[in-house]
């Protein structure tokens, strides 16, 4: 579910029916900003770029309002908006916000597959995508998709999001391009201390998030480096990670274009006894050879000895090809019990 608000819902153990071979724990997916790029590499549709913190100022627009300001934009920029913030420029970060949700709001996705409409397929209601992006690509992935009924998986969004909007009196949220009269919410927070409890959509967003990292039995990580920028975002992910009953036999699974010993050196923290490590390459990651099937898959092959056959995404040219493709998944899911084997 996209739009609500919090109630939790704690599961209990254990997660894995064998009769049915379905696996109740949820997979959970964290979005960076990396994760963006890499769904359009080449641009968006019309050719805009997704910015990552390093080049951020030089991407979005924003390196004159920072250099008006008595800044070098060359840093990273949530530093840059953090001393904004600390110096108590109101005028530059109102302007600074107004810049930024007029590049992100432009953006759009190509007309054919992309990494984002990959993601929201490769995972079923029980699981979730978490996403510190301020864009709205993964909304429209999100949108193309949600005429298939409710087996997609839920949004998260811990930094807000442009195409995000609050109803206060209602107190929901849903998407400004359905409701385009609701209240936006809040995208900019300083990274020193970003005051997740600042606001109750965010508390929500939050409590949503650990939540699922809590109950999660295969976590996978695309293009986010939290543990170096953001200490408090860490230190919440990480208690709602070692609070997980069954982290021990879970899977934790980096994506992140650096050499894999760094990457793996900055979660080591999360990976400490637990089965996981970095790779480069998103179209390698598990999701990708098991489609709304990994949890099963990795519980079936690590607890049971009993390995699932892959049954790969295809490399889709349309919507439509994909589309068929995984409406097999579906119908199986639907009548309640998996096979564990190849439906393609």
């Amino acid at each position: 579910m996209v739009e609500g608000t919090h109630e939790p819902e704690k599961k209990t153990l254990p997660r894995l029916d064998i009769k049915t071979k379905i696996n109740h724990s949820p997979h959970v997916v964290i979005l960076g900003a990396g994760a963006s790029r890499a769904c359009c590499p080449s641009g968006d549709k019309n050719g805009h770029e997704l910015p990552l913190m390093a080049d951020f100022a030089a991407k979005v627009g924003v390196e004159k309002i920072i250099k008006e300001a008595g800044y070098e934009p060359a840093e990273n920029f949530e530093h840059i908006y953090s001393q904004i913030h600390s110096a108590g420029k109101d005028d530059v970060l109102k302007e600074l916000d107004s810049t930024i949700r007029n590049y992100f709001r432009q953006l759009a996705l190509p007309d054919e597959p992309t990494l984002y409409d990959y993601l929201v397929l490769s995972l079923r209601s029980k699981d979730a995508i978490i996403t510190f992006n301020w864009d709205p690509l993964i909304i429209q992935a999100y949108k193309r998709w949600r005429r298939l009924g409710r087996v997609l998986p839920d949004l998260i969004f811990l930094h807000g999001n442009v195409d995000l909007g609050l109803d206060l009196k209602e107190k929901t949220f849903t998407f400004l391009s359905d409701k385009p009269e609701q209240t936006p919410t809040k995208l900019l927070y300083p990274v020193e201390k970003k005051e997740y409890n600042a606001d109750e959509f965010v508390v929500d967003q939050w409590a949503r998030a650990t939540d699922a990292l809590s109950e999660a039995y295969y976590v996978t990580i695309v293009g986010y480096s939290a543990p170096q920028t953001d200490v408090e975002a860490k230190s919440l992910l990480l208690k709602a990670w070692r609070d997980n009953s069954t982290r021990t036999l879970a899977q934790f699974s980096i994506v992140d274009i650096r050499d894999a010993g760094e990457v793996e050196a900055s979660w080591s923290d999360f990976l400490d006894g637990v089965h996981g490590g970095a790779i480069s390459d998103v179209y390698q990651e598990y999701l990708m050879f098991h489609p709304r099937r990994t949890c099963e898959a990795f519980a079936f092959a690590t607890l049971q000895q009993q390995p699932w056959h892959e049954d790969r995404f295809p490399k889709a040219k349309t919507l439509h090809e994909l589309e068929e493709w995984i409406k097999p998944l579906i119908e199986e899911e639907n009548g309640g019990i998996l096979k564990g084997k190849p439906l393609h």
